[in-house]
């Protein structure tokens, strides 16, 4: 059993480490990599607007680690007079971290969990701020505006996709053992997929996926995938957990 971990670096490396010492072997495929976003730089004007009660949203721990960098640069502190939503604990706890400010969110990591929190209960009128990368989902913002909120996205983080580089790598894989991919989010997947495809390769469909939503479940779905494990969760110890579950049932959900 080799597992395939599709996520982005740091977080790619660290996944593998933790499987390592559980004797799962895994190979990494970091496909993306990140720049500051084109947004930050009229952020801190942004956010010293803001009215009392606005919201702020936070996709990813990524976001809120761009996001702080940019008002670090700037001498400036995250407002202390708005609600902060994160995505997840992960991303929660590292925001509470640098912005010494308590975040909500939600036990589903994904914008319809955290639409059903508190500070999104009476949205009308309200100003919301989701900070996210470039060509995020609009999902939540959508339906915030339909509600009568005021939404602005903010462009914290760009994507680099390194595609076609990791083609030969991929080559060299040992096919007849990989049995188990780790994707954590839709691009991702989409782009492994033009990857397996590049290198000529036809063993993607065989495996088994891991999800973290619902959304990449149906994704993965219409793409051909038929054994598919939605962990709800993007952190490591919730995959590592899932991974050694389905170690013990011998890869069975049932």
């Amino acid at each position: 059993m080799t597992i395939v971990v599709v996520r982005p670096e740091p977080d790619c490396s660290q996944l593998v480490d933790q499987l390592a010492q559980h004797k799962l072997a895994a190979l990494p495929c970091p496909l993306v990599s990140f720049t500051p976003g084109r947004d930050l730089p009229s952020l801190p004007a942004l956010l010293s607007s803001l009215p009392a009660g606005s919201v702020l949203v936070a996709v990813s721990p990524r976001a809120v680690a761009f996001t702080h960098q940019a008002l670090q640069q700037q001498g400036l502190a995250w407002p202390r007079h708005c609600h902060y939503v994160a995505v997840g604990q992960r991303t929660a706890n590292e925001w509470q971290q640098v912005a010494n400010q308590p975040v909500q969110y939600p036990a589903r990591e994904d914008s319809e969990g955290m639409l059903s929190l508190a500070p999104f209960n009476v949205i009308k009128g309200k100003q919301v701020v989701i900070l996210r990368g470039e060509s995020g989902r609009d999902m939540m913002g959508q339906t915030l505006q339909s509600q009568g909120g005021q939404v602005h996205y903010c462009e914290a983080y760009l994507r680099q996709w390194a595609i076609e580089p990791l083609v030969s790598q991929v080559v060299s894989w040992p096919q007849d053992t990989i049995t188990t991919v780790v994707v954590t989010s839709g691009q991702q997947l989409a782009h492994f997929d033009q990857l397996i495809t590049l290198s000529g390769q036809h063993w993607l469909r065989q495996c088994r996926i891991l999800v973290p939503s619902k959304r990449i479940q149906d994704q993965a779905t219409a793409l051909g995938f038929d054994t598919i494990t939605t962990v709800d969760s993007v952190a490591n110890d919730a995959l590592v957990n899932t991974l050694l579950r389905l170690r013990k049932t011998g890869l069975s959900d049932d």
